[in-house]
């Protein structure tokens, strides 16, 4: 995507010359809030601390120490939220054993306002909608249409345009996403006009889903071997046959695994997307099932390295995130090829079960599984595992869509330590009661520990790819960029003059939380910024990169922890419309944020 990613440092003594360190408490953008950081924080930590040094009670994180945050809703008899409750009431075990909640609290969300995203030049361009406080209560919406055949696609459009519709007067920041078989795509970022949504919604084209595509191939191969079989009975023609009938499976298994690739890459885009963001996040899944389950990590094992590698990652960032995901199967009561009508997937055991495989790999990459039965049960657990709740087998869509919503308004947020002794990689499973009568709790049923990341030059060059091709921005790093100036240059190619250029040059902002400064390792920094220019057809037309590493001055450390610092990236361009993206990841938390806007050439 991008030419070339220096993996090397850039020594001290060239920063002064590449980096404008701001030594005043900046403001690099509205809401912005530049608070002091403290050591550098896990790429799976899920909360990180505003400044231990002032409050000892804050949990500080280090780089072998993983924190596990879990969301609760609790309601009544009367389905309400249950409010006021202490510490005390909340018990938590982890595979049947019991932990100590090392951090409580009782959230009560605000609707923000989303004025404060400054999008104006001299202001710069900023990455994160929100002002920096707990509690944002914020929901994303996806059409699923790779997951959904094409006959519910458009009722799925339907119901949602009629929820958001009657939602004018609910004042909720949403953002709308699609998912299509190129991947996601942001219909319209937050907001909190429903009116805009539904303008969004009236542009999406229905697709035809996986499942559909790997039926049509089958049933052509299956209509030519059975042609083969019916009018030779050469051997000639049995080999044939089965040549043809092993091409449809492996297309199936290739259909499939490019289904499972596109969904998990969404979830982790997503959740990268809203990584900032305080508190708990509502994401509503509108689909007709899942390609996979969720709890059997030797399934993606068996699909190869990479697919293992997307969900670990993918779990790591919706945990991080505490995203709970709520599952809606658009299609209703009908569902697929005569589901029983008023089929409750509840009562058949849909909770999560380690180390038990539900998907019975018929073959390498295939994971099959009941079309019928257990596309409803994906879901439920799905939306389980991470504290959501199912909507199957009802034709009242808009009244789930609602009720997701409003399971963010109250809940409890309860963490603890993962003992440093306990680490081994798979699937935990969690269970949190409350001592509150006639109470029904939920929280995510489970969190995925993955194997430790191997930070190498071709993971950093991955991350910063994905970072920049994805139409979300990232959040994990706050940015701000703010163009200097543009200068006009001669570009050189081979030693020959070719067509003017303008070199533009660009700050880029981080706040002091953003970055880290490695305090048991001299003062050790280590940050990679990238920045491309694409133009009208998605062409990479120029690019530009710093680097921010070495170990630092205790002044300059000091500095740095208190204001942040702002990176210089420059960029040779042709006078023309471009969309700019620039990517940024410090190599010491793993953490990735990203900044995408319009920017003109004359």
């Amino acid at each position: 995507m991008f030419s070339r990613i220096n993996s090397g440092g850039l020594h001290m003594k060239s920063i002064a010359r590449r980096f404008i360190i701001l030594f005043a408490a900046i403001n690099l953008s509205a809401g912005f809030c530049l608070a002091q950081t403290s050591s550098p924080s896990s790429p799976d930590a899920q909360w990180k601390p505003v400044s231990p040094a002032d409050d000892p009670a804050v949990p500080l994180f280090t780089s072998d120490t993983q924190f596990v945050m879990i969301p609760v809703v609790v309601t009544g008899k009367d389905g309400q939220h249950v409010t006021g409750l202490a510490k005390s009431a909340f018990h938590v075990e982890e595979q049947g054993q019991p932990r100590k909640i090392a951090v409580f609290e009782e959230v009560t969300s605000l609707a923000p306002s989303l004025t404060l995203r400054s999008a104006t030049p001299s202001a710069g361009h900023t990455n994160f909608t929100f002002a920096d406080a707990r509690g944002w209560r914020v929901t994303a919406i996806v059409l699923d249409l790779v997951n959904t055949p094409h006959i519910h696609q458009q009722e799925a459009r339907r119901t949602l345009i009629s929820y958001l519709q009657k939602s004018i007067q609910r004042d909720e920041p949403t953002a709308l996403f699609g998912l299509g078989r190129s991947g996601l795509k942001q219909l319209h970022p937050f907001t909190q006009d429903p009116a805009v949504l539904v303008a969004a919604l009236h542009k999406v084209q229905a697709e035809i889903s996986t499942d559909e595509m790997t039926e049509g191939s089958a049933s052509i191969m299956t209509e030519t071997t059975a042609s083969l079989d019916n009018n030779s009975v050469s051997q000639s023609a049995d080999i044939i046959s089965q040549f043809i009938k092993d091409a449809a499976a492996t297309e199936a298994a290739y259909q499939q695994r490019n289904s499972i690739r596109t969904t998990l890459q969404a979830m982790d885009e997503i959740a990268h997307a809203y990584q900032a963001v305080p508190g708990r996040k509502t994401l509503i899944w509108a689909s007709a099932g899942f390609p996979f389950m969720l709890d059997d990590p030797q399934a993606f094992a068996r699909m190869g390295t990479d697919m293992q590698q997307l969900y670990e990652q993918t779990w790591r960032t919706l945990n991080a995130a505490s995203i709970s995901v709520y599952t809606v199967d658009v299609t209703g009561m009908k569902g697929f090829s005569g589901i029983t009508q008023g089929f409750d997937a509840s009562r058949h055991g849909t909770s999560i079960n380690p180390g038990t495989s539900r998907t019975r790999a018929s073959a390498p990459m295939t994971i099959k599984y009941d079309k019928d039965l257990e596309r409803q049960q994906t879901m439920r657990a799905f939306a389980e595992a991470t504290g959501g709740t199912a909507c199957v087998n009802s034709n009242d869509l808009e009244h789930c869509f609602a009720r997701a919503v409003d399971d963010s308004r109250t809940y409890y947020m309860i963490g603890y330590y993962l003992p440093q002794d306990d680490q081994q990689p798979g699937w935990r499973k969690l269970k949190v009661k409350v001592d509150a009568p006639a109470a029904h709790v939920r929280a995510r049923a489970g969190f995925y520990v993955g194997a430790a990341i191997k930070d190498s030059p071709q993971q950093r060059q991955r991350e910063i790819s994905e970072a920049l091709r994805s139409p979300v921005e990232y959040t994990g790093i706050r940015m701000n960029v703010r163009e200097l100036n543009c200068e006009a240059t001669a570009a050189k190619n081979n030693g020959a003059a070719s067509a003017a250029k303008t070199h533009c040059r660009f700050a880029v902002g981080m706040p002091a939380r953003s970055i880290t400064v490695d305090a048991h390792n001299a003062n050790n920094i280590d940050m990679a910024i990238v920045a491309i220019a694409f133009d009208q057809h998605g062409k990479s037309v120029g690019d530009g990169e710093s680097h921010l590493s070495g170990k630092l001055k205790q002044e300059t450390a000091d500095k740095i922890r208190r204001a942040g610092a702002a990176v210089e990236v420059g960029l040779d361009l042709p006078p023309g419309s471009y969309k700019m993206r620039f990517a940024a990841r410090d190599n010491l938390s793993g953490e990735l944020g990203s900044v995408a806007f319009d920017y003109e050439v004359k």
